[in-house]
């Protein structure tokens, strides 16, 4: 049985047989819950600036810093809870949730270490990266699930609070940093700091210089170190984390392995996949986007998250080895799971921006993200069945578009694929949204294999863009009809039948590319998505690099 089996196991109830075996760290009867949560991860993930040059290796600095901001201060509360036997119940995607046995005080304790969270969080990141503790009593071995949100909101009500605030007043004096000699425009982070010339003739901040050194770093780094004893390449609340490519000998601190545990270590599960040329040389926007098909070299950002991930942690009522169940599930399979089907051939060019938690963001050659999508979808059902699904959203951009413009693009059309439904459906969810078509995953897959059938017509000469046109306007038409009499086959909703028959006619000669096009005009046919195979294939056909 499979770690993922076990854990799916465990969290529907179907068994708790495997609970000594695979690692359940347990949850006292009485004690303290504490929550940390960090805000603001999207903007400062994605500000690095793509056409300033570096942009891959600080997006995959950055990345990689909320893992590690996560993990540091997760075992710093560990640490400063050790006294009431403090134990981490999970830990992934900007969040933990730890236990510990009942103590005195334990509010004022809390708040002591919040302060302590915020002094470094404003001095490290002035606002855009804040992190938040809340805590609740329990008394029924289960977690205080109520509690513990009513505890957080609260406290993001309040960010950086104790940074801010002086005797219940805000400390006007730290809101502003006055400019100094030096200070201007980071030509890869947009923002007003100190800044210095790079070797590539850049002005850029300590921060994002900082951010391109990690990043190269990262490319070969096996092994992450966590100590109190002295600063490393991330430090955070007097804890730091340094990566090692190699890991020899027992040393001080903790070891993590990026990935299987080895003797010494504990394993640490990323989605950090990085594609690289034949000399191993990681690649750039450009280089992946040259991986297209097609004349327009582009780029797929494809944004992935679970579909109701919330409501299903709410079903297990705050039982505990369910819960810690389900976060271990979800974070091996966004992170593991979609990891290994990156190192695959078919998806080498892909860059694995974040993954683990709930959901997951990547960036690559367009096409390859769409069928990286349908195949990371089959897998998630062959463990899960309907139990739980995904949903997914794909915008295109050329490779020096803004990546945090690009990323919210992303996830606006994945959200349309979560709420929006496509024709025939009664509910959202569990659909993919690209190229201006929304459609659940089985018929996803159909849609794309037609679509590259297409495209191979296309640039055999067998289907003339002209015609892919006069579809394209056709199901345009089509699709206002049915926007304006959603109930009924009125005229206009039909309309399009003896036209595009016509068009068949004149533009088609018979053969197996005519005959696919003659099937659009039948009932329960591909028509409501013919959108998507259009646009696909007229991106991925070379023949159309003039036309087009």
């Amino acid at each position: 049985m499979s770690d993922l089996e076990t854990y799916y196991r465990i969290w529907t109830g179907e068994g708790k047989g495997p609970l000594s075996s695979a690692g359940y760290p347990q949850w006292p009867v009485e004690g303290i819950a504490l929550v940390g949560d960090f805000s603001g991860i999207q903007t400062f993930v994605f500000r690095p600036i793509p056409g300033a040059g570096g942009a891959a290796r600080r997006l995959r600095s950055r990345s990689f810093r909320v893992a590690a901001y996560t993990e540091i201060a997760n075992r710093w509360c560990l640490r400063q809870l050790t006294s009431a036997q403090a134990t981490s119940l999970y830990s992934v995607g900007g969040r933990f949730l730890i236990s510990v046995r009942p103590f005195e005080g334990w509010e004022g304790k809390v708040a002591e270490m919040q302060a302590q969270i915020d002094a470094w969080a404003w001095e490290a990141f002035e606002g855009e990266l804040a992190f938040h503790l809340g805590a609740a009593p329990f008394k029924d071995s289960k977690i205080p699930v109520e509690a513990l949100r009513s505890a957080l909101e609260s406290r993001r009500r309040q960010p950086l609070q104790y940074a801010l605030q002086s005797s219940g007043k805000w400390s006007e004096g730290v809101f502003f940093r006055a400019a100094a000699a030096g200070d201007g425009k980071c030509d890869a982070c947009g923002m007003t700091q100190e800044i210095t010339r790079n070797p590539d003739g850049k002005d850029i901040c300590e921060a994002c210089s900082a951010d391109e050194q990690l990043g190269s770093k990262l490319t070969k780094a096996n092994f992450a170190q966590i100590t109190s004893q002295s600063p490393g390449v991330i430090n955070a609340v007097g804890m730091s984390l340094s990566t090692w490519e190699d890991y020899t000998m027992p040393t001080s601190g903790t070891w993590l392995s990026f990935g299987q545990a080895r003797k010494g270590t504990e394993a640490w599960y990323l989605l950090r996949h990085l594609p690289v040329d034949a000399m191993g040389h990681p690649l750039d926007f450009d280089d992946i986007a040259g991986f297209s098909p097609g004349p327009r070299k582009w780029l797929g950002y494809l944004r992935i998250d679970a579909d109701g991930a919330g409501r299903q942690f709410q079903r297990l009522d705050g039982d505990p080895a369910r819960t810690w169940a389900l976060s271990r599930f979800l974070h091996l399979f966004f992170a593991k799971t979609a990891n290994d089907l990156l190192t695959t051939s078919r998806y080498k060019n892909i860059y694995a921006v974040y993954g683990g938690g709930d959901d997951l963001f990547a960036i690559g050659p367009w096409a390859d993200t769409l069928d990286f999508a349908v195949e990371l979808r089959g897998l998630l059902a062959k463990t899960t069945g309907d139990a739980l699904t995904f949903s997914a959203g794909m915008a295109l951009a050329k490779p020096r578009e803004h990546i945090l413009t690009q990323a919210e693009l992303a996830h606006s059309l994945l959200a349309d694929a979560k709420d929006k439904l496509s024709y025939g459906r009664q509910c959202g969810r569990d659909q993919v949204c690209a190229l201006g078509t929304i459609a659940n995953w089985e018929t996803f897959r159909g849609l794309l294999t037609t679509a590259k059938q297409v495209t191979k017509w296309i640039s055999k000469g067998e289907i003339p863009s002209s015609f892919l046109h006069q579809c394209l306007d056709l199901h345009l038409a089509w699709s206002d009809a049915r926007r304006r009499s959603p109930e009924h086959d009125t005229a206009p909703c039909v309309r399009y039948r003896p036209l595009l028959y016509y068009q068949i006619q004149r533009n088609l000669k018979p053969g197996p590319a005519a005959e696919w096009a003659h099937s659009l005009l039948r009932p329960a046919s591909a028509w409501p998505w013919v959108n998507f195979i259009i646009r696909y294939a007229m991106l991925a056909a070379e023949r159309n690099a003039k036309e087009e």
